[in-house]
């Protein structure tokens, strides 16, 4: 009696790399024809393995593609059918760990319209040729890809889906006015200084909801007034290259404002570090040996605690009450931003310092250009690229930073006019500090032991032009 040889036990391996709309009918349609495929051999399927929506090239783990290698090596898997090579892998490194275990496990390999015998010289031959005919082709695709992006970035046209804030209308971005209202207000709340954490704390508690997430948090947030298409710009491999097509929320200058204070690295609010709560603390200087003053508790006077002060952090001998010092300053700076040139001042930009600091920006930039030019004409060498970008690049970070500081002070144009007081008031901390800073440089004297407070032993120097 002639006894047949039992069915293989075959798997079917499936992927697409995108299913826009979560169908997976690319990944059914491969099934059914790998179905038909094994049935006409006579191949038990056992086990079917789906990769939707995954990259065969840029995805680090295919997880049904894993399962189905330890199932193969574990042999329970005795064959496998795919749509084509291609399905499998698109890289040779994978293929070749693929012909190894076929070599080592007796592996059945068959595509849809042919087989691959792994078992023969001619059959990997054949195998490494159609694998890399696929690798080619996904180069080439993404040379297309790249062209297309870079066309659409040149053009100004949107990529990708449409960011908080915005819908897509005949392929442009327009502003969605409620979301849009708040990346304005966010915007306006962070520029006076409030931080990030209490902006999304405020955010949560209104219950506005959160772009892709259960609540606000400062990572989303940072991540929204940072994007240069709220201005209107078209970024491309993370840098702006040109107006985009996009209707803006915010005007350039406040975005400019926006990334220079989100991504100033001596800000306390850019890190995980606590958001100082009193309005000198690390501020005022002591008078006697000129370090910082922190705020602390008031002391224990015959069982009564005294209101908290401002102490000297380094020597500890100088000592004022917190709201006395704070009131003094206050109204020192609420004085100068009730009077009558306190607008203008303020609002007006210190033209030489930033006409010369856009000049110096712009002879740096032709000299990267230059010297790019040069090492493109083999006139210099990469060693000699580096030296002179590295030199040039650290002086246009400094001719920023003078143009950054040369331009107006959005907190005090915010509080500057005839009812400074009142806005003043409204101010949180955070931009009270930022004025603080900005215009004076307050030290506290140190006076005898037992004597009422002095408002002449806090001495307020003026530290920019506005004094």
């Amino acid at each position: 009696m002639t006894v047949l040889p039992a069915a293989l036990r075959t798997a079917i391996y499936t992927r697409i790399s995108k299913d826009t709309e979560g169908t997976e009918l690319g990944v059914q349609r491969q099934e059914q024809d790998c179905r038909r495929e094994a049935e006409r051999r006579g191949w038990d399927v056992v086990q079917v393995y789906t990769d939707n929506d995954v990259s065969a090239t840029r995805s680090k783990v295919r997880p049904e593609y894993q399962r189905m290698i330890r199932d193969i090596e574990s042999g329970h898997i005795q064959a496998v059918v795919v749509w084509a090579v291609d399905r499998l892998t698109r890289t040779p490194r994978e293929l070749e760990d693929i012909i190894d275990l076929a070599d080592k496990r007796g592996l059945t390999f068959a595509n849809v319209g042919g087989t691959i015998d792994l078992g023969t010289p001619e059959g990997r031959a054949m195998a490494r040729q159609m694998g890399t005919f696929a690798r080619l082709e996904v180069e080439n695709q993404a040379k297309r890809l790249r062209r297309k992006f870079q066309e659409k970035a040149e053009k100004g046209e949107p990529h990708g889906y449409s960011p908080y804030g915005y819908t897509r209308i005949d392929g442009r971005d327009v502003p969605v006015e409620g979301e849009a209202a708040i990346v304005r207000e966010c915007a306006r709340r962070i520029l006076a200084r409030e931080s990030l954490r209490s902006v999304c704390a405020d955010l949560n508690a209104r219950g506005i909801p959160a772009p892709k997430s259960a609540q606000w948090n400062t990572t989303i947030l940072r991540q929204i007034l940072l994007r240069p298409s709220n201005a209107g710009l078209r970024t491309h491999r993370g840098k702006v290259v040109g107006p985009a097509t996009t209707v803006p929320i915010i005007d350039g200058d406040t975005h400019a404002q926006l990334v220079a204070l989100l991504t100033d690295p001596t800000r306390r609010d850019n890190n995980a570090g606590p958001t100082p709560k009193y309005l000198l603390a690390g501020l005022a200087l002591c008078g006697l040996c000129g370090g910082k003053m922190r705020r602390t508790v008031g002391r224990m006077d015959k069982g009564k605690r005294q209101p908290p002060a401002y102490q000297c952090a380094e020597c500890f001998r100088v000592r004022r009450r917190q709201d006395k010092v704070d009131e003094v300053v206050e109204g020192v700076i609420v004085a100068r931003l009730s009077r009558d040139d306190a607008v203008e001042l303020f609002a007006a930009e210190d033209s030489k310092v930033a006409d010369e600091a856009r000049r110096e920006i712009a002879t740096i930039d032709a000299k990267l250009e230059t010297a790019a030019d040069q090492f493109a004409s083999d006139a210099i060498t990469g060693v000699q690229l580096k030296r002179i970008t590295a030199g040039l690049r650290e002086r246009r970070a400094i001719a920023e930073r003078q143009l950054e500081a040369a331009k107006p002070r959005s907190v005090l144009m915010a509080v500057a006019g005839a009812d400074a007081a009142a806005r003043w008031a409204e101010l949180p901390l955070g931009a009270k500090r930022e004025a603080v800073e900005t215009l004076v440089r307050v030290t506290v004297l140190p006076s005898g032991a037992g004597k009422p407070f002095d408002p002449e032993s806090v001495r307020i120097d003026w530290v920019s032009a506005a004094g």
